[in-house]
C-alpha cells in the first residue's frame, strides 16, 4: 500500500495500550465542547476491536483509530499488522500510571506494536502517554514511568527511534491537550 502525503488526506493517529488505560477516555475529554475537567472518571464501556472516528484536531482532518486493549483484541493485532498499522502518523501509546501489576504485560505489548508500526509505518511519531497522574497521586510509591521507559528504551534506542512523552490526567485538560497538539 502506497501512502503520500496529502493535504486533503486526514491524519491517521492511532491510540493503543492495555484495557482500561484510559485511550477512550482521553479521546472523550479531548473531542469534548466543554473547557471543564471532570470532577470524577466518567462510566466507559470498553473499546471492542477497532473504533475509527473522524474528527477534526487542532484545524486538521483527522483518523483516530482508538484500539481496544483487551488480550483477544491485541492478539488480533499483531496477527494482521497489515490490516492496522499502514500510513499512521502519530502513534499515541497509552500508560495507566497506577497499574502495576500491567507494567510487563503492557511492556510486551507495546515491544509487538513498535515492531509492526516500524515495518508497516516507520515515519510515525511516537508519543507516551502516561496516563492517571491523578491528583493525590505520587510517583514516587511506584514509579511505573521510569520502570516502563527502562524496559522499552534499549528497543528505541537500537531502532533509533526518538519520541516525546506526557503526563495525563482527565482532571487536568490542558494535559490532555498538550499531547495531542503534537498534530499541528
Amino acid at each position: 500500500m502506497e501512502y503520500t502525503e496529502n493535504e486533503d488526506q486526514p491524519l491517521k493517529i492511532v491510540i493503543m495500550g492495555m484495557e482500561n488505560a484510559g485511550k477512550t477516555t482521553i479521546l472523550n475529554i479531548l473531542t469534548q465542547e466543554s473547557e471543564e475537567a471532570p470532577t470524577k472518571p466518567p462510566i466507559m464501556n470498553p473499546t471492542k476491536g477497532v473504533e475509527r472516528n473522524p474528527i477534526t484536531l487542532f484545524g486538521k482532518k483527522t483518523i483516530v483509530w482508538d484500539f481496544g486493549g483487551q488480550e483477544t483484541y491485541r492478539n488480533e493485532y499483531l496477527a494482521n499488522p497489515e490490516q492496522y498499522f499502514h500510513t499512521i502518523k502519530f502513534f499515541y501509546y497509552v500508560i495507566d500510571i497506577q497499574d502495576y501489576y500491567r507494567l510487563i504485560p503492557s511492556v510486551m505489548y507495546f515491544t509487538g506494536v513498535f515492531n509492526k508500526i516500524q515495518k508497516y509505518s516507520p515515519d510515525a511519531k511516537l508519543i507516551f502517554v502516561f496516563h492517571k497522574m491523578d491528583p493525590g497521586y505520587d510517583p514516587n510509591i511506584k514509579n511505573l514511568k521510569v520502570q516502563f521507559l527502562d524496559k522499552v528504551e534499549p528497543l528505541l534506542q537500537e531502532q533509533f527511534a526518538s519520541y516525546l512523552m506526557f503526563n495525563t490526567t482527565i482532571f487536568n485538560l490542558s494535559s490532555i491537550k498538550t499531547a495531542f497538539y503534537q498534530i499541528r
